[in-house]
């Protein structure tokens, strides 16, 4: 197995264990004695827990970001995005929900996946060639942050094989958000971006119903 693979595996078994046994009884040291993966290997690819979920933050936007932006509507382009993401965030959701539980009580864990969270909404942005530099884009990002962590609150009761009710809430929020989108949001091959209109490009419209 190459380097990839190897990190892949364990992070496979840690997440497993989390699911099996909780997130603060996992340690990434018995995931590696589990899946016969050397420590010092372990150690390298996932030096504390904390780091495997940056890890599956980093595959959750290397599955959305597969999807090019093809000038489709934005409301469109994000919800495919988002939604890719919570497949996959699905592939491990008992081990996942396990550690988000544990976020209220591990505020340095819980600073660290926001900040995550946020990046993430910069690269989701900035695929759809929306401009996230200054004041604009720093609430462009910051509200695609709340879309996303109000549809993962949603996502963690959603018990339906198809995630229809994250789909349904992602949806709305995204609509909601269009609504506010003229006022916040500018292309980033606008040569005026600081001052130029969203609203005046139909295709980034979030809302697709006004």
């Amino acid at each position: 197995m190459n380097n990839e693979e190897i990190q892949l595996q364990l992070f496979n078994k840690a997440m497993t264990l989390a699911a099996q046994n909780g997130w603060s009884s996992m340690s990434v040291a018995q995931a590696a004695q589990q899946a016969d993966i050397p420590l010092n290997l372990a150690r390298r690819y996932f030096p504390c827990k904390s780091s495997l979920l940056l890890y599956l933050n980093r595959l959750a936007d290397e599955t959305a970001l597969e999807q090019k932006y093809q000038d489709q509507p934005v409301a469109e382009y994000l919800f495919d995005l988002f939604m890719s993401r919570f497949d996959l965030f699905q592939e491990y959701r008992n081990g996942i929900i396990s550690a988000l539980r544990t976020l209220p009580f591990n505020p340095p864990l819980a600073i660290m996946m926001g900040i995550a969270t946020q990046n993430s909404m910069r690269w989701i942005a900035e695929s759809a060639q929306i401009n996230t530099h200054g004041v604009r884009g720093l609430a462009c990002i910051k509200g695609l942050t709340a879309i996303w962590t109000l549809t993962l609150r949603v996502w963690i009761k959603d018990d339906s094989q198809d995630l229809s009710q994250t789909m349904a809430s992602l949806d709305q929020a995204i609509k909601k958000a269009g609504k506010l989108a003229p006022y916040f949001v500018t292309k980033t091959n606008d040569t005026h971006a600081e001052s130029a209109s969203f609203a005046k490009d139909e295709s980034y419209n979030l809302d697709e119903n006004k």
